[in-house]
């Protein structure tokens, strides 16, 4: 609930700031401007630098990126405009358009379409500005990624399952966008680790663009089809929320379901025991980081072309701990 209220507000900021100046944002306040030397990975930033950020759909974890995009900018006095493209590449790419016509110093995204950046990174080079990428890796390169790997997520989850099924059984996996490079890695990560034991199988693989009602449905379709499953490993964990609720719903217990983000909805979920586990992604450092590298680039200081975040595995025994940093966000 909280990340969706940072998201309503950020929407109602831009819709005034579009209006009345051109889409840049209003200056960060005296005191989060004082705070450039409080945190490791700041930078002496230009007072007039802006950095615009378009980020892939509204979601809990895209808020969490976006908090972390907004403390970077407060810290560093440097103004961010933030926008949400929908899931829509043309739409990415019209924003970093305007973003740039707009005057920022640099630009970073959240892709929508790891294979469509190519006319992004374009507009941003014949600007002359910076182009950053966090959370999934452009295919045609940038200055700086800023994310995790994708398939070491993956391959803690295969190895749980792999773990928690000694006698085996059948495996349901939940895909993201095919189109993003944390889909493909994740899924390819889980598969391999639970090659590990010879007596599970991956009865079924399912697109499910990351959304929890598809997920659902997805869910449904497989316990109507009479598969027995031992285990769901979704990409994110709004479709492991989504197959759990469906399991829950139908009465279904003893399935495994593993998630990845450490949402503060899937937290609580291994909490009640609905979820098994999940892979913390620590989104808001990778906003965070992603706008310092910004700064940094902007300012004409030389910065590491891959900025690491690393995932981190959260099972019950954990949760409480991962709560109380994901609240904190």
């Amino acid at each position: 609930m909280k990340k969706k209220l940072v998201w309503l507000l950020i929407g109602a900021m831009m819709a005034g700031m579009l209006a009345g100046c051109g889409g840049k944002t209003e200056e960060a306040d005296d005191t989060a401007a004082t705070g450039g030397a409080a945190r490791e990975g700041g930078s002496e930033a230009k007072e007039d630098i802006e950095i615009g950020f378009s980020g892939d759909y509204l979601s809990d974890f895209m808020a969490t990126v976006a908090s972390g995009v907004e403390t970077a900018a407060a810290d560093n006095n440097v103004k961010v405009t933030i926008q949400d493209a929908e899931f829509d590449t043309a739409k990415q790419l019209q924003q970093v358009e305007n973003l740039i016509n707009a005057g920022m110093d640099a630009v970073v995204i959240k892709p929508v379409d790891s294979d469509a950046c190519g006319p992004i990174k374009q507009a941003c080079e014949e600007a002359g500005i910076p182009f950053v990428v966090v959370n999934s890796e452009s295919n045609v390169g940038s200055d700086v990624f800023v994310g995790s790997d994708h398939k070491y997520s993956g391959q803690l989850q295969g190895e749980f399952v792999a773990e928690n099924l000694p006698e085996g059984g059948q495996v349901g996996i939940l895909m993201g966008e095919m189109t993003l490079q944390a889909t493909t890695q994740r899924t390819e990560g889980a598969k391999e680790a639970m090659a590990a034991n010879d007596k599970i199988e991956v009865a079924s693989e399912q697109e499910a663009g990351w959304m929890r009602d598809e997920a659902m449905q997805k869910m449904e379709n497989w316990l109507n089809s009479g598969l027995e499953l031992s285990a769901v490993i979704a990409n994110n964990d709004e479709m492991a929320i989504g197959a759990a609720k469906v399991l829950k719903e139908n009465g279904v217990e003893g399935v495994l379901v593993c998630g990845i983000d450490a949402s503060e909805d899937a937290l609580n979920m291994i909490k009640s025991g609905e979820m098994s586990m999940t892979v913390f992604q620590n989104g808001y450092e990778q906003g965070y980081q992603g706008v310092v590298s910004a700064i940094k680039l902007a300012n004409g200081e030389e910065v590491e072309e891959y900025v690491d975040v690393p995932y981190e595995l959260v099972t019950a025994d954990k949760v409480d701990e991962y709560l109380e940093i994901v609240t904190a966000q």
